[in-house]
């Protein structure tokens, strides 16, 4: 009768969860939790003692059950106190026990027969966590303030274990400005990330964060990498940020750092390796002076009721860019808590959270002068996002929360020339006049609930998680060149005349819906602990109606057109399982065994739900231009017999209306990840822990395109205007050099090695408007990873926190069937063997060089403090990291002339994606710092010093070949500078 009435209530709460319709992450991303057991001095459990936990908020009491264990769950993460206390035993007092978020703490306590009153235990609470199962990084407060980084979160996740970055930030040279970056096997568009619980992850970029932060208002930072925790959708970095909050004592912060160029050293360029024909350039992105200011306080409205935290933050960045192009950013920050204890057994929480940035020159550099660059600003004026949580304790085993929460999302990019010029691109690739305006929306709203309720059926503990949720993704976007659209050099055409691309703006208005349910056992019993759990993701969508303006020139040629609400054409729907084991070796645990197996499903994103809405794209109409330079008139536009030279594929070249041409397999399903890792931890001390992690991964269903082809010579003829075409096959293509067809381009790469470019083209007779189809493929992906890790909480006056990593990530199966054209993509992928390289592409954006791959990469930091006990005493801290130099795939830009069915494409002309290499980046910052306290107030004064040995890497090369730029050096890393700061702290 008993085990009916729990899973009744099991039932009854799982479909109160559904109706409640609740989310994607839950508690831990957050929190952590803490548990215990209560034994006598022989080895007995007590049950019924008083256990008081008081530190964050109101005090908590709980009394041990027959096993004598208590815990306490869904604790902000800082330092509490303990008490546990038993007639006829002495109390046992813990005045440090430290939370961490998403990490549960886990405590023996030991009750002597009263000989005293209070018995105090000092001794650090245990690093090693015998529930978790997942890798990564937990950053503490003390780190954040300490160490010395750039102080954005991208810095810091360039510090975890497997995680690389797109750039190298000197002293917050590219701060304001997002970073890219992967995982151990995870691309940057699985990326989630949340803040006090509240995913707020972009889902137009997908993967990146909508906000910018004031890095003062973290109390922690966590990092997860991988692992069989079911509240996690994706396989993907996690990023958790959790915010301050009030306390019973009124306590706060202020501070102030500034760094400048007149504290910034000269450029190291003795050691770089410049093409021979290009002039030597200042270092991108110099300091020209940054400024970080602001402060948090919180305290008791009511005590042990009502509390409030609030902070403000501010960052300012000017850079001159290589070409000395000014670059400024302005990021404001502002975050609003109140907690409530509403009852004993209930607890809600209103977060507001506002980041607004400004940025003045947004992409400025070699290719981009600055009436091409952006103007960036917030879209809209509502707050980032808020939310609302309540949390009711039903019983010590019982545990329900539930969260509503509103994101907004949204900026602009307006260029700097205005909308009134057309812009021109050069045959040096470099962009004249103005550019792109960038408009975006999006809203998201989010429901979620989670429960934990924990039982004993014989010796095994089980605590039993479960939840669902609901969230809902706007993104609503436009997309304009300035005047008629955009004017191509002739060269760019291997024409005699520029190209004029006439331009009808893009702006898809796509809803992307995702529905989660989860459940998961965490079992123990003697020192084995299993976590067995199951995860259900539903993810769909619609793209809603919307219509554009015609074209500005030529509206007849381009008029107005409107789309109406439609579904995406699929749906995606996962069941993924997650086992994890976990066993402490000895009777002192202090060694633990870690094994564990995932599958993770890929998130979906807006660019994917929209492959079948015609606004996705602009829609351009061609024609030959007599306009030279980066001048334009209309009236130079060359007639010709038929009309403009070629149209988009959304365009319909008889009415110039929309047409389809993209297609999608109707069955189209999520890419999904295997994952299995292999762990062991050892706690040399309490508050010292080392490790060694293996992961290995096999991503399967990666999603690809296929060329949409018509058997004819004509793809917009106006039998084909019903149509998209079919998919490509092998048989479409012939090789360069084939009789009737264009020779192969060749050429010298940058060593002296000639090359010989293997472009395949459309054999005659067939035809395509440039569709693609969209489908799962057979190719696999395959990551082999090792990383040994050590983590020293502060304690006997040192702190330290490491890894040494190494990965392999490489295209593990590549069927013939998906090789349909095999001229070679830039970043690899037509063969198995060939390295995963991350990137942009073929070079737009400010690292568009940039393509991120290393097979090992380190990172170590650490303060020690010298005589703190002495007025004179100080803290130094180092932070050291180091990669191996990221791959340069060269690429041509070969245009076809002579044979109508071939366009531009981009061909890679080395034999491997990875077979030339930047060099190696060994980077070195260094802090000192000074504590002063007076009573109940705090003053630290400290420099910083980044890039200490003034080494100059070369982060970017120019990897088209065949132009005149060719191998010149596009970005190094900024030169040595310091940072001065001052902190302030009371309470």
């Amino acid at each position: 009768m008993k085990s009916i009435n729990l899973w009744g209530r099991i039932v009854a709460v799982a479909a109160l969860l559904l109706l409640a319709v609740g989310g994607t992450a839950f508690a831990q991303l957050q929190t952590g939790n803490l548990y215990g057991t209560v034994t006598d001095d022989k080895g007995a459990a007590l049950p019924g003692v008083t256990v008081t936990l008081s530190g964050q908020g109101a005090p908590q009491v709980q009394v041990t059950n027959a096993q004598g264990q208590f815990r306490f769950l869904g604790l902000p993460p800082g330092s509490f106190d303990l008490k546990a206390e038993l007639e006829g035993f002495s109390t046992i007092d813990y005045p440090n026990i430290v939370i961490n978020i998403g990490r549960n703490t886990t405590i023996e306590v030991k009750l002597s027969p009263a000989v005293e009153d209070v018995i105090t235990v000092t001794a650090e609470s245990p690093l090693l966590d015998e529930r978790r199962i997942s890798t990564g990084a937990t950053v503490s407060q003390t780190e954040l303030e300490k160490i010395p980084t750039s102080r954005d979160p991208w810095a810091v996740l360039q510090s975890t274990p497997g995680v690389l970055t797109d750039r190298i930030n000197v002293g917050g040279n590219e701060s304001g400005q997002q970073s890219q970056y992967v995982g151990p096997g995870s691309g940057g568009d699985q990326a989630v990330w949340s803040v006090d619980g509240v995913v707020i992850t972009d889902m137009a970029a997908l993967g990146s964060s909508p906000a910018y932060y004031d890095f003062d208002a973290f109390e922690e930072m966590q990092v997860t990498t991988g692992g069989s925790d079911t509240t996690i959708a994706t396989g993907g970095v996690v990023l958790n940020m959790v915010t301050k909050r009030g306390t019973n004592e009124w306590r706060g912060s202020g501070r102030y750092y500034y760094d400048t160029k007149s504290w910034q050293a000269s450029t190291n360029t003795g050691g770089v390796d410049f093409a021979p024909t290009q002039q030597v350039f200042k270092q991108g992105n110099r300091i020209v002076d940054v400024s970080d200011y602001g402060a948090e306080v919180g305290g008791p409205i009511i005590k042990d009721r009502l509390w409030i935290w609030g902070s403000y933050g501010r960052q300012k960045v000017h850079l001159l860019t290589i070409a000395d192009v000014s670059d400024k950013t302005d990021l404001k920050t502002e975050n609003v808590k109140l907690n409530a204890q509403i009852l004993p057994s209930n607890s809600a929480t209103l977060f507001y959270f506002n980041s607004e940035k400004t940025k003045i020159g947004r992409n400025a550099g070699p290719t981009r002068p600055q009436e091409t660059t952006w103007d960036q600003g917030h879209f809209g004026s509502k707050p980032t996002a808020y939310k609302v949580e309540d949390t009711h304790i039903f019983s010590s085993n019982f545990y329900l929360t539930g969260l509503y929460s509103v994101v907004n999302g949204g900026f602009e990019l307006v260029p700097e020339g205005g909308l009134a010029a057309t812009p021109y691109w050069d045959a040096q690739q470099i962009w004249h006049n103005t550019f792109l305006l960038a408009q975006t929306d999006r809203p998201q709203k989010q429901y979620k609930a989670d429960a934990s309720d924990f039982f004993n059926t014989g010796s095994l503990s089980h605590e039993l998680k479960f939840g669902a949720g609901y969230r809902q993704a706007d993104v609503t976007s436009l997309s304009r060149w300035g005047g008629a659209g955009l004017i191509y050099d002739a060269s760019l055409f291997g024409a005699a005349f520029n190209v004029v691309a006439l331009q009808r703006d893009a702006g898809p208005s796509v809803r992307n819906k995702y529905t989660s349910v989860y459940g998961q056992d965490t079992l123990t019993v003697g020192n084995l602990t299993a976590n067995i759990g199951i995860r259900y993701d539903k993810q769909t969508g619609e793209n809603l109606a919307r219509s554009l303006p015609a074209n500005r020139v030529l509206p007849s040629l381009l008029p107005a057109v409107s789309v109406g609400q439609s579904d995406i054409g699929f749906d995606w729907t996962d069941v993924t399982p997650r086992l994890g084991l976990t066993y402490a070796l000895g009777a002192e645990r202090k060694t633990l065994l870690r094994a564990s197996y995932s599958r993770f499903a890929d998130q979906l994103g807006a660019a994917t739900a929209s492959q079948l809405n015609p606004l996705g794209a602009q829609g351009y109409a061609y024609f030959y231009t007599r306009s030279r330079g980066p001048n334009f008139t209309a009236a130079d536009i060359i007639d010709l017999p038929g009309g403009p030279l070629f149209y988009s594929s959304n365009v319909n070249p008889y009415t110039g209306g929309l047409l389809q041409s993209n297609a999608l397999n109707p069955n189209l399903s999520a890419p999904t990840t295997d994952e299995l890792l292999l762990g062991v931890e050892h706690a040399l001390l309490p508050e010292f822990v080392v490790g060694l992690n293996l992961t290995y991964r096999k991503i399967n269903d990666i999603l690809a395109t296929r060329r949409l082809v018509f058997d004819s010579p004509d793809a917009f003829s106006l039998a084909n205007m019903t149509s998209v075409g079919r998919p490509d096959r092998r048989s479409d293509y012939v090789e360069c050099g084939t009789p009737g067809y264009n020779p192969c381009p060749t050429g010298t790469l940058p060593n002296g090695q000639p090359y010989r470019a293997d472009v395949w083209f459309l054999r005659n007779g067939l035809s395509t408007r440039g569709g693609t189809y969209l489908y799962n493929s057979g190719r696999q992906q395959e990551y082999k990873g090792a990383s040994l890790v050590f983590n020293k909480r502060l304690a006997n006056r040192w702190m330290l926190r490491g890894n040494v990593s190494y990965s392999d990530w490489t295209w593990s199966k590549v069927p013939q069937s998906d090789v349909t054209d095999p001229t070679p993509p830039i970043g690899g992928g037509n063969r198995e063997g060939d390295a995963v390289l991350q990137g942009s592409g073929t070079g737009s954006g400010s690292k568009g060089g940039v393509y991120i791959n290393s097979k090992w990469a380190y990172s170590l930091n650490g303060l020690y403090q010298i005589a703190p006990d002495h007025p004179w005493g100080f803290n130094v801290a180092l932070n050291l990291t180091g990669r191996q130099g990221y791959p340069i795939p060269y690429f041509r830009r070969v245009t076809l002339p002579g044979n109508e069915n071939s366009a531009a494409t981009f061909v890679a002309v080395t034999d491997r994606p990875d077979s030339f290499r930047l060099d190696n980046i060994n980077i070195v910052d260094a802090r000192v710092e000074k504590e002063f306290t007076f009573s109940d107030f705090g003053l630290t004064l400290g420099v910083d010093c980044f890039n200490v040995f003034n080494e100059a890497y070369v982060l970017q090369r120019q990897h088209r070949v065949a132009i005149g730029t060719t191998n010149y050096v596009r970005e190094i890393t900024s030169p040595r500078i310091f940072r001065v700061g001052a902190r302030v702290s009371f309470r």
